[in-house]
């Protein structure tokens, strides 16, 4: 299969690739509104029983209980996490869901990858002091970087595994780098995960800037002459640097070993981070890969 039936595929009904969760739709309209109700919240989270026990769940874990004590309403597990934060935990909880567990695609170890990039993406952009609203792109950009991967394994599902197998013979080289996955990619596809990524989530799923660009430029900022300005290059910056130490940390998942080539220095400095904080970046990641196991153990 080559880029043209991809991307005609892509835009199909009939081809497996799910429609952005209503639920999801729901709360994400809702809360985008100013002063919204907390009890209108929680009345659509309600309607999806599996993410209402999930919304509760984490509420009492050690991320965002903070030692407080145990909560068991909904109401109250929204108000102990917070309106902001809930909008991404929302995403977090219900996207993995929404994607088929067949074809031998490792769905899982994806989404421990994009949910402990999502969380250290936040946390880097709070470490360096950016506002919250930057803090919640980078979370929702973090998480859907590499679900291109999942939407051309659904689209191409035996040409997929046939690549991953070809990309786990070729890890064992010891010429690999992280950008040979990619590579790899447009020699089967003419195209990789992170273009794909980006098709699916603005023409598909409609999602909103940045999370389309992040996705298109997690891997290639370095050598992109159309790089966004503002503050979408320091969304792609801050999942950029994220993505590398958790692959780098062994959190990741294709066959690659991509901790070689971890990220690029120039988003390193272009966000003006200090490489003296390497090792504090690296604690919070362990914490973000705690977070992501903490989600994905409910059933997401």
């Amino acid at each position: 299969m080559r880029r043209e039936e991809v991307f005609r595929l892509l835009l199909r009904e009939d081809v497996g690739l799910p429609a952005l969760p209503e639920v999801l739709t729901r709360l994400d309209r809702l809360l985008r509104v100013p002063d919204v109700d907390l009890r209108t919240v929680a009345d659509i989270a309600a309607s999806d029983a599996v993410l209402a026990g999930q919304i509760v769940r984490m509420a009492n874990s050690a991320y965002y209980s903070r030692g407080s004590s145990h909560v068991s309403g909904l109401t109250a597990a929204i108000h102990r996490m917070g309106l902001r934060a809930l909008r991404g935990l929302v995403y977090a909880l219900t996207l993995p869901r929404s994607f088929r567990r067949d074809g031998g695609f490792p769905s899982r170890l994806l989404w421990r990858h994009s949910l402990a990039v999502a969380a250290l993406s936040s946390e880097i952009a709070g470490f360096l002091g950016m506002e919250q609203s930057l803090r919640e792109e980078a979370w929702l950009s973090g998480l859907v970087h590499d679900i291109g991967a999942l939407a051309l394994s659904t689209v191409a599902p035996e040409e997929y595994s046939e690549l991953m197998r070809q990309a786990a013979g070729a890890a064992r080289s010891d010429a690999w780098t992280e950008y040979d996955f990619v590579e790899l990619e447009h020699d089967r596809f003419g195209t990789d995960h992170a273009e794909v990524g980006c098709v699916f989530l603005r023409d598909r799923w409609l999602l909103p800037s940045p999370m389309p660009e992040v996705a298109a430029h997690h891997h290639d900022l370095a050598f992109s002459p159309d790089l966004p300005e503002g503050t979408e290059r320091s969304t792609i910056h801050l999942v950029h640097v994220a993505n590398g130490i958790c692959s780098g940390f062994g959190v990741d998942w294709n066959p690659c070993e991509s901790g070689r080539n971890a990220f690029r220095e120039s988003a390193w400095e272009a966000l003006g981070l200090d490489l003296g904080k390497v090792e504090e970046l690296v604690a919070r990641a362990k914490t973000s890969v705690d977070l992501a196991e903490e989600m994905l153990s409910g059933g997401g």
